[in-house]
């Protein structure tokens, strides 16, 4: 089993102490941390349900729907945190997500250039 997928979750919780310790807000780093990997561990669950899905259109609304709120999630996520607390920490959640987002990105079109194709 390679690391390369879940290198932006592994990431994510490495960087915690020098990143608060560097003076970001503890608050926003650990909520836009912690938003990104339970997202990240229901949408692995989402595909490996959508894999099993036999109906191609059932399979697609299905993939449209995950896709859809795992972004309103984070986006409510980080708006919450910024109102509920204050904006330096929402604006830390974003960058949190956004980079792990990138991390995930980077590694999924790595992950499928490399990937041997059966057909």
């Amino acid at each position: 089993m390679t690391l390369l997928p879940y290198v932006d979750m592994v990431l994510v919780a490495v960087l915690a102490v020098p990143v608060v310790g560097a003076g970001a807000p503890a608050l926003g780093y650990v909520v836009g941390a912690a938003a990104w990997v339970v997202v990240r561990l229901v949408s692995i669950m989402a595909e490996r349900r959508l894999v099993g899905e036999d109906d191609l259109r059932r399979r697609i609304g299905l993939g449209v729907f995950y896709a859809m709120a795992r972004v309103w999630v984070l986006a409510g996520t980080i708006v919450a945190l910024g109102l509920a607390a204050s904006r330096a920490d929402g604006l830390t959640a974003a960058l949190v997500i956004f980079g792990a987002f990138s991390l995930f990105f980077a590694g999924s079109a790595i992950s499928h250039v490399t990937r041997k194709r059966t057909t």
